[in-house]
């Protein structure tokens, strides 16, 4: 890995993988089980930070995405922003 930060953060407990709390759906978007404040999340394998997570008003999924799109959708409950 040669984001040296995300490594030490993963290692730490203080970031967690999107792709071991759920599945990629798409490119830079993630369904995760779960949401845990006070983490950073983040994809590993692309070394990619999450820079916001949001759970869908209407069915209640959590998606994490490696931009901003939940920040001022009503469709959306923010959950992180980055």
């Amino acid at each position: 890995m040669q984001n040296l930060a995300m490594a030490k953060k993963l290692r730490a407990g203080e970031a967690l993988s999107v792709l071991a709390e759920g599945k990629q759906v798409g490119s830079g978007l993630y369904e995760l089980t779960r949401f845990v404040e006070d983490k950073d999340y983040c994809d590993p394998l692309h070394e990619w930070w999450i820079w916001s997570i949001g759970r869908n008003a209407f069915t209640g999924k959590i998606v994490a995405a490696t931009d901003a799109r939940f920040n001022d959708d009503p469709s959306w409950e923010l959950l992180f922003l980055r």
